[in-house]
């Protein structure tokens, strides 16, 4: 077979002109890869999800942390401790009388004197500590000759004497029929109708005692 030399030039021509337009789309495409905005190339690329802010579990006060996720409530703090509040039974008023440091014994003698006078037992209660110590029946007489558990003049017990032990005998040194004369003694003075002061003092004229057997009457719930 003859090639001339026009044929060997031509397919020669051809196949650099191939070569050269090869190379050209290749540099070509490397240089638009090369000057590409960073944004296109990220929006080519697959995004990574982009991860959710963490969630507060809490927010802070001047004061406290309050938490803002579920969670079981504190438990309540217990109550404090109350004293019974004030009742006829005598039990409960026997509690009120020990936690005021005084004999919880005569609870249903004072509660007996009230139900039959108005006055409150809680002034009987203080007025028998104040007087002789809670003392029970006694003969115990003072300088001024007040004489028995609750102090009594003798004339004064005579006029406002009553029978705390219904055995048919008025007795000055008998602590039953001395708690409820001096019941009786005190409604005269208003105690059945909230006048505690005028009472006490017509009890004992002396402001002084009559703040002192206040004070412990309000200690016993008064």
């Amino acid at each position: 077979m003859t090639i001339n030399l026009k044929t060997v030039i031509l397919c020669s021509s051809a196949i650099a002109l191939a070569l050269n337009v090869g190379q050209f789309f290749s540099s070509y495409q490397q240089r638009e890869a090369a000057f590409a905005p960073g944004w296109a190339q990220a929006a080519s690329e697959p995004s990574a999800p982009t991860p959710l802010p963490a969630i507060a579990i809490a927010a802070t006060t001047d004061t406290q942390t309050v938490a803002v996720a579920s969670a079981q409530p504190a438990p309540a703090a217990p109550a404090p401790e109350a004293l019974p509040p004030v009742t006829t039974d005598a039990a409960a008023t026997a509690i009120r009388l020990a936690s005021a440091h005084l004999n919880p014994n005569f609870a249903a003698l004072y509660l007996s004197a009230q139900e039959q006078t108005g006055t409150p037992w809680q002034l009987l209660a203080a007025v028998h500590h104040v007087e002789t110590g809670q003392s029970s029946s006694t003969s115990r007489t003072s300088y001024a000759g007040a004489t028995g558990p609750m102090q009594f003049l003798p004339a004064t017990f005579n006029r406002y004497a009553l029978d705390g032990d219904a055995d048919g005998v008025k007795n000055i040194d008998d602590v039953n029929d001395a708690v409820f004369t001096a019941a009786n003694y005190l409604r005269a003075g208003g105690a059945d109708r909230g006048s505690y002061t005028n009472a006490l003092y017509h009890y004992n004229h002396s402001s002084a005692y009559v703040q002192t057997v206040l004070g412990i009457a309000h200690q016993l719930g008064l």
